[in-house]
Formats: structure tokens, sequence, C-alpha cells
């Protein structure tokens, strides 16, 4: 039985509210496009989507910093040089930044890699020795989707009893009433309600959901408590967004027939 605590560490929230966390720059909205690929490649993006504003890295080391300070409104790995650690890399990234589109091209073997992509969220995998036309076509396609796009109307993620993940609107609706989140508030809330039932350590949640933040894992105790007081009946005995001793955190989804009418079981 997963063990629950609400418990803030003393200061923490003081510390949070303060500014004393030291941040490292945030990832800030960019519309353009963020590229792993060899500039001497097949493939010279910038001059096929002249109409895009097209950044192009040609290692991991330096495409994961690119990722750490934009957030683009599409990703474009090219394999190689991206491989399958920068495949991971973007997955997380996806599950957290709904405003971003991925795209994998790679050789006309990599069947299993680009299978692997779509497997972990990628919008598109292209064989690269497709027709030209149609490789630049499904990339633009891509690069035009809307944020949100590849999400169907009404896409909510039930996360407590009467409250809900609004994916599209990027909100909680707790009893039919839509209440906004901070920013962080949601990409945690995001991050954890799409991997239910499993446990993260805090440092794994500041790599997954704070990426650019030299962080204090205070903070994400804090964040925790801020999104208790909202989706949990009792916040002080969370029922959804628990404390596994030892491990970290982990969403426990709602059972289908819990009511809003209900009061939580304690667990």
């Amino acid at each position: 039985m997963t063990q629950a605590h609400s418990d803030v560490p003393p200061g923490a929230e003081a510390e949070l509210r303060s500014g004393s966390v030291a941040y490292s720059p945030m990832a800030e909205p960019y519309g353009g496009w963020l590229a792993l690929a060899d500039p001497d490649g097949p493939m010279d993006l910038a001059r096929l989507f002249p109409e895009a504003e097209v950044r192009v890295e040609s290692t991991s080391v330096s495409f994961a910093d690119a990722l750490s300070a934009v957030e683009p409104n599409l990703i474009v790995l090219i394999a190689p040089p991206a491989g399958p650690g920068d495949l991971q890399r973007v997955a997380g990234w996806l599950a957290t930044h709904r405003r971003s589109s991925a795209v994998l091209l790679s050789p006309h073997q990599a069947v299993a890699a680009r299978l692997h992509a779509l497997e972990l969220g990628f919008d598109d995998a292209v064989d690269l020795s497709s027709d030209p036309m149609e490789v630049v076509g499904r990339l633009s396609i891509a690069g035009r989707r809307e944020p949100g796009a590849g999400l169907a109307p009404g896409n909510r993620i039930s996360v407590g009893a009467g409250v809900e993940l609004d994916l599209r609107a990027r909100a909680i609706r707790r009893d039919g009433h839509l209440m906004s989140l901070r920013p962080k508030e949601l990409a945690l809330l995001e991050f954890l309600a799409l991997h239910p039932g499993r446990a993260f350590s805090r440092e794994e949640l500041l790599h997954n959901v704070w990426r650019g933040v030299t962080g204090n894992e205070r903070m994400v105790d804090v964040y925790v408590f801020w999104l208790r007081t909202k989706i949990e009946r009792d916040p002080a005995n969370p029922v959804h967004l628990v404390t596994v001793r030892g491990s970290g955190y982990l969403f426990d989804p709602p059972s289908a027939d819990e009511s809003v009418n209900e009061p939580p079981t304690r667990r």
C-alpha cells in the first residue's frame, strides 16, 4: 500500500517564493525549428524551408543545450548523427512540452528506430530514401501543426475525484470549473499523469520537468504541495499524488467509479 505524506520541508515554500532557489535560463517559446543534423548532410533544412527559422546543431551535446534554452515549434532529428539517446531526450521533452512536435528522419534500414520513435510519441518518422517530395511534404505538415493539434477535442485525464487535467486547455477542471495552473505545476502534473503508477525521484522530476534549472530538490516538494491543494479532496491525506518513501512521488489515478460526492478512500 502506498504511503502518502504531504509535508513540505520547513522554509521551502518561503525559499521558493523569495527567489533564493538558483535558476539557469529557462526554455523560451521559439516559433522556429530545432534540428540535430549533419550540416553537410543530404537534408539542407534551411534551404528547403526558407519560410521557417531553422536552427541546426551538429552534436548531441549542443542539441541538448539548445533544447534546454528554447521551446521550438518543431524538433527534427536526422540519423546520423542522432542516436538512441537523442530519441529518449526528445521523448522526455515531448511529455512535458505539448507545444512542440517532433519528427525523426533515418536511413531506409533503420526501421526499428522509426517504429521506436513513434512509440515514444514522435509525430512522424520518415524514411530518408523516400521520394524527396514526400519527405519535404511530411516535414512541412509537421512544421505547420498548431500547438495541441495532435490532441483530440476534450482530451482529458482524470486526476482526482471530480478533477480532470484538460490537455487541450492546458488547465484543470474541478467539478466542471476551469482552473489555471502555474506553468511548472501544469508540466509536473502532465508528466506524472502521463506515467501513472510509476514513482519518480525528485532528481528525475527536476530533470524531466525543470529542464535547464539548477535545482533544489525541495522545489519539487513545494510544487507537489501546491498541486495537492488543487486536485486532492483532503490535501493533508493525498490519495492520488502520493509520496513513496525512499522513491519519490507517484500518480495513482482515481478509480472509474470514484464519485465526486464521495470522500476519498484512505490509502
